[in-house]
């Protein structure tokens, strides 16, 4: 059996000890240095370093690390999943997607949550770069609480509670305000919607679109789309719209099919994934369109 070169194995340890005296190294440096030094790493390699010291670790989940990297045009997107597990006890999981350091490899990362987010049925929206966690069931008992994750430090905090506590509600987003229907024990109508706006932090109810169509939107899904907000009854899969604080009818095309949930809006274009294809929604002629450019993929 061939064996190797005791140099590489000498180099091997050159290179281990030329990483340890680097690190410490930037340790020793000002804070404004290794913040500058931290903002220019990928974000991939956060979990690695957060590892080598506490001051470290404070460093990587400070907002003035993420000040820094959006001056020097260090800003990185990131995939984030949010599963929700049946018949388990703690069926709300969030994940990110990373990469394996000196690695093409990509993994499911679970992330870290505090034991006072519900586990069961909570709605989960993303606005800028906070994941919101609102509503769900605690003890059996429905809740009003919302809770938000910074995507850029993994941190979480308490939100303003919500006017109605809910179990199992549908929340979208438009125009950077949070809106969330459905899911009160209470059958009264007036509180049946509740919008937030993220910037005061501040909740109010919106008009009810009437105590007949509440009574259909128990079980229903919502997206924000085009200045509107579109909400959809799981039961008789009714499309009502709220325009300009108004309810009316929706558009039966739009919805195409039975759930909005295979909906996504990228850049005010509405796009649908189904049967292995992706189509886009023309609002003006108000049809589908298949997309193209994707054939094979599927």
């Amino acid at each position: 059996m061939e064996r190797k070169p005791k140099r590489s194995k000498t180099l091997l340890m050159s290179n281990e000890e030329e990483r340890r005296s680097m690190t410490f190294g930037i340790q020793m440096l000002p804070d404004d240095l290794v913040l500058n030094c931290l903002a220019r790493v990928s974000r991939m390699y956060y979990p690695v370093l957060s590892l080598v010291s506490k001051r470290f670790r404070s460093f990587l989940t400070s907002t003035e690390l993420f000040q820094t990297r959006n001056l020097l045009g260090r800003t990185e997107s990131f995939l984030y999943v949010c599963l929700r597990i049946r018949h388990v006890s703690n069926p709300l999981r969030l994940f990110t997607l990373c990469r394996r350091p000196n690695s093409s490899t990509k993994v499911m990362v679970p992330i870290l949550s505090p034991d006072s987010i519900p586990k069961y049925l909570p709605d989960v929206v993303l606005v800028g770069s906070n994941i919101y966690v609102i509503g769900g069931s605690i003890k059996n008992n429905a809740s009003s609480s919302v809770m938000v994750m910074d995507c850029r430090s993994h941190t979480w905090r308490e939100a303003q509670i919500m006017r109605a506590a809910r179990v199992n509600p549908s929340a979208c987003v438009l125009d950077g305000k949070i809106y969330v229907a459905g899911g009160c024990q209470n059958p009264d109508a007036t509180i049946w919607m509740e919008v937030f706006d993220t910037k005061t932090q501040t909740w109010e109810f919106v008009s009810s679109p009437g105590e007949e169509i509440c009574r259909d939107l128990t079980r229903c899904e919502s997206i924000g789309y085009d200045g509107n907000v579109y909400v959809k009854s799981m039961q008789t899969y009714g499309l009502y719209e709220l325009h300009k604080g108004r309810w009316r009818k929706g558009q039966p095309s739009m919805s195409r099919g039975g759930s909005l949930s295979s909906l996504c809006v990228i850049d005010n274009v509405l796009y649908s994934c189904w049967s292995c294809m992706i189509d886009w929604y023309d609002s003006e002629e108000k049809l589908w369109k298949r997309l193209k450019g994707l054939e094979g993929l599927f």
